[in-house]
């Protein structure tokens, strides 16, 4: 406890890099394969055409990253996609996707070498200008050392080995086309949730599509299980999906929410709990109704018994939010915890509070994390408490999101923040990003 107190004394270690905007998403892996995390950026021109990748090599001296310890790599292929993966001897290479193909590229000699393209219709658009990481795309299910890929297709998902493809699985996906001034076709990607805890070898994977859930399990993930999830309500409702892992029993479960009205605006979130093998119930074990309000969910493990817990954040629509929003910029974020009991969520929140932050601008984005970042094993809150103050608050105790102040760091508080550990230690960091707004072009990172 002693190391602890000594510990939250510390100031972190604040770098801030400074590239040509837009910066459009950042990565922590060692693709230098010197055991050492670099910080991967990638950016594009404000049109999104023109993109690039700038490797920060990560040093022992301070500060651990700068503009002199770098590499950048300007991508010629169209592109809208990229991901990282494992080939052999665990050694991170870059694969950079579009529509058609799908590009590997490894990092040798200070170089960024093409070592293979694939040629394999998806879903993916051909060359978007604003460009993302997805990050559940590839993962090594067989325990050889090299990652399968799990590429999104009109049809379903289909699962690669060292370039090949192994199986074609099918399943419904939201994919309509919308009719109005102009003509707009929507993709809504499945969710890809792999069961890394099953001691099958391979292990299974799940992909939850629309209105159904899908196991592909088996020699080359030939087999497959179909469990049909059906909404509540009618069509015009809005819905999102999670999954998670609620009573620790390896398989995925699963929650919806769907969010009707305007001015009298009402969310309500369901979830599927698994209750065996591939097995679920005809109806939703939790129900939670929020009225008024925006909300966001997070399943998350919070008092650390390997159980997924539910965290609610609200931004209530009422009219004390309105007035401190016009008159003072500022708005209040309600957060409700549910804490996993046995095999299910109690009917009620275990424990809430609200949050008062400053209230972005324009396209700006509220940047929030929970992580452990004083390495205690407590989770605690990172979020942008004014326009230029992140506020970092420690939690107090395991099981709940009660917390206290701990730091501030002065930077600009709107945009996304990641979290991964660089340090060598037990305390997440935090990378902050701004894809909108008035920092596009700034990366700041810091370090506990």
């Amino acid at each position: 406890m002693g190391c602890l107190y000594a510990f939250l004394f510390m100031e972190p270690e604040l770098i801030t890099l400074n590239l040509v905007p837009v910066i459009r998403d950042v990565i922590v892996e060692d693709i230098s394969h010197d055991n050492k995390k670099d910080l991967i950026v990638f950016s594009s021109e404000e049109d999104g055409y023109e993109k690039k990748i700038t490797i920060f090599y990560q040093q022992s001296e301070t500060p651990k990253f700068n503009e002199k310890f770098s590499f950048s790599f300007q991508i010629k292929e169209p592109c809208s996609v990229i991901f990282i993966t494992k080939i052999g001897n665990e050694h991170n290479c870059l694969v950079i996707a579009n529509s058609e193909n799908l590009c590997l590229y490894r990092f040798k000699d200070n170089e960024m070498v093409l070592e293979r393209t694939v040629t394999y219709p998806n879903a993916f658009s051909y060359n978007a200008k604003e460009p993302v990481v997805m990050r559940d795309m590839s993962y090594d299910l067989d325990n050889d050392g090299t990652d399968e890929w799990f590429i999104p297709t009109p049809r379903g998902v289909t699962i690669f080995k060292n370039f090949t493809p192994l199986s074609e699985i099918d399943f419904h996906i939201f994919h309509e086309i919308y009719s109005g001034n102009n003509m707009t076709l929507f993709y809504q990607f499945p969710v890809i949730y792999p069961l890394k805890k099953s001691q099958e070898n391979p292990k299974p994977v799940a992909f939850l599509g629309d209105k159904e859930i899908v196991f592909a399990y088996g020699e080359n993930w030939k087999l497959t299980k179909t469990i049909k999830i059906d909404r509540k309500n009618p069509e015009k409702w809005d819905s999102t999906y999670r999954l998670g892992d609620i009573n620790n029993d390896g398989f995925p479960d699963i929650l919806f929410t769907e969010t009707q009205g305007t001015i009298n605006l009402r969310t309500t979130l369901y979830i599927y709990i698994s209750e065996g093998e591939y097995q679920y119930p005809a109806n939703p074990q939790f129900e939670y109704t929020i009225k008024g309000a925006v909300s966001l969910p997070i399943m998350k493990d919070i008092n650390n018994n390997n159980k997924d817990d539910l965290i609610l954040f609200n931004i209530p629509l009422g009219l004390t939010n309105f007035i401190n929003f016009f008159l003072r910029g500022k708005m209040s974020v309600e957060t409700k915890v549910f804490l996993s009991d046995s095999n299910s969520l109690p009917l009620k929140p275990d424990y809430q509070t609200t949050m008062t932050m400053d209230a972005p601008d324009g396209k700006d984005q509220i940047a929030y994390a929970i992580d452990d970042f004083s390495g205690d094993g407590i989770l605690d809150i990172a979020y942008g408490q004014s326009h230029n103050t992140i506020q970092i608050n420690i939690g107090l105790q395991e099981g709940n999101l009660k917390t206290k102040q701990w730091t501030k760091v002065n930077i600009p508080a709107f945009g996304i923040i990641r979290t991964s550990y660089i340090n060598d230690n037990k305390s997440k960091d935090i990378i902050i990003y701004r894809p909108t707004g008035e920092n596009k072009e700034r990366v700041d990172i810091i370090l506990f």
